[in-house]
């Protein structure tokens, strides 16, 4: 919950126009409210629609605010990966299972390292982008590609631990 809602405050602060730190705080306390509430319930098909309203103000202020490349986006990403491993893993903890010991330290810096090469990969991708500069159709298509499998590779992921 407290990393899903400085997530929100983070997007909220680089936000620069005042209507989209409005939207922004009210879609982060929603989709905080529906993390606590699928959390609560033990309902893991919230968390990536809490996620998704996490995210949804920033994309909105890329179309809004942001010309070119936002060299944000991998912390964002970064951010939106650890939101919702933490979500998952609270409902894991409530298993009649108990972890054996340093279990959650090292899961806690596997985390870290995760979250680190999410940034590192979302940097050089950006760089890559920059260098390239395509325009056109082709390199559209191929975008729409990309968030595509991004989105199956998200549902997968989610259908796997639902199951």
């Amino acid at each position: 919950m407290l990393a899903a809602a400085a997530t929100g405050a983070w997007v909220a602060l680089v936000a620069e126009d005042d209507y989209l730190v409005n939207a922004t705080l009210l879609t982060t306390a929603l989709a905080s409210a529906l993390l606590a509430a699928g959390l609560v319930l033990r309902q893991p098909i919230v968390i990536p629609a809490a996620v998704v309203l996490l995210a949804a103000p920033y994309v909105a202020s890329l179309g809004f605010e942001v010309d070119g490349l936002d060299t944000r986006a991998p912390l964002l990403a970064a951010l939106l990966y650890v939101v919702a491993e933490l979500a998952y893993w609270s409902l894991e903890l409530r298993g009649t299972l108990a972890d054996e010991p340093g279990t959650y330290l090292r899961r806690v810096a596997l985390l870290a390292g995760l979250a680190v090469v999410t940034i590192a990969g979302g940097t050089a991708v950006l760089a890559l982008a920059e260098q390239v500069a395509a325009e056109g159709p082709a390199f559209e298509i191929a975008g729409a590609a990309a968030a595509v499998g991004a989105i199956a590779l998200v549902a997968l992921a989610v259908g796997k631990r639902s199951g």
